[in-house]
């Protein structure tokens, strides 16, 4: 290091300590007071300016997105992490965290994991190996990519999808975002748990997040979640958020048109010929009325 000031990135905060990569460093660093008289909050992926001789961190540059949950700032790629089986395949969890990445303009990636308990299980789980498929290749024709856990060369695709990007992992608890980091770097020895029988879903094993150099980018792990909310939204925006009714909406009768009661509508014909996942529709419908009732309060 050559002298102070140095603007660099922030990829972890534990108990009021921040955690500054640089050039290959990892630098321990405290706020300036100035955060807290101004009730400001540094978040991990924060573009950081610091005084290595005091370990101070002086300001930030402007945030590209700013996530609440989970609390991270610049965030280029969302690998969304859903397991097919233990616990049983969540689309509207899916749905939802999708749409919390495109409406805060974050390249949604999606991860199905645990495929090889489904191809082993002798049909004893509510999704079959077919239907597993058809979801698949449907988010993979509107245009997401998809990584599944038991491809050949799947350390070698996920590194190359993070590229010099700063990515995180979301998902709920159990599906396997710690396991699967750790393949991607042993050397991290993330802690991961076994899914609770009881409940049907993992316990709590992230209880910060934090970024990992992977390639020449960054990934990271984040707490567990499984309740997110859509008050940020609007009604247009929501709509907007699912890719392929955006993509159709021109097509529509009416502008706005919000896919629900309008007549002549385009997307709700492409449900009833099937060229809508009728999963994501029912998603939709329910993200809007949630909406709507957040909305009164």
């Amino acid at each position: 290091f050559n002298g102070s000031n140095l603007l660099s990135s922030l990829i972890k905060s534990i108990s009021g300590e921040y955690t500054v990569y640089d050039s290959g460093e990892y630098i321990v660093c405290k706020p300036r007071g100035l955060f807290r008289h101004k009730d400001e909050t540094i978040k991990v992926g924060d573009k950081v300016d610091y005084d290595l001789e005091t370990k101070t961190i002086i300001s930030y540059e402007k945030r590209v997105n700013d996530l609440i949950r989970p609390v991270c700032a610049n965030i280029v790629k969302g690998f969304v992490v859903t397991s097919v089986v233990e616990p049983d395949l969540n689309l509207n969890l899916l749905d939802k965290m999708i749409c919390q990445l495109e409406y805060n303009n974050i390249t949604p990636i999606i991860v199905f994991t645990k495929i090889d308990l489904l191809l082993n299980s002798n049909n004893k789980y509510s999704i079959s190996v077919e239907e597993y498929q058809k979801i698949k290749d449907y988010y993979e024709s509107i245009g997401y990519k998809i990584v599944a856990t038991d491809e050949s060369h799947l350390i070698d695709k996920v590194i190359e999808l993070v590229g010099e990007d700063v990515c995180v992992l979301t998902g709920q608890s159990g599906v396997g975002k710690s396991t699967l980091l750790n393949k991607i770097n042993g050397d991290l020895n993330i802690k991961t748990n076994d899914i609770s029988k009881a409940l049907g879903r993992g316990k709590h094993t992230t209880r910060h997040i934090e970024l990992f150099p992977v390639g020449k980018g960054f990934l990271g792990d984040s707490p567990g979640f499984g309740n997110l909310t859509l008050e940020s939204f609007t009604e247009l925006s929501l709509s907007q958020s699912f890719i392929e009714f955006y993509e159709h909406s021109h097509e529509c009768k009416y502008t706005p048109c919000y896919h629900i009661n309008e007549p002549n509508c385009k997307v709700k014909d492409m449900v009833k010929d099937g060229k809508v996942l009728k999963s994501r529709y029912e998603n939709y419908k329910q993200f809007v009325t949630e909406f709507k009732k957040l909305k009164k309060y």
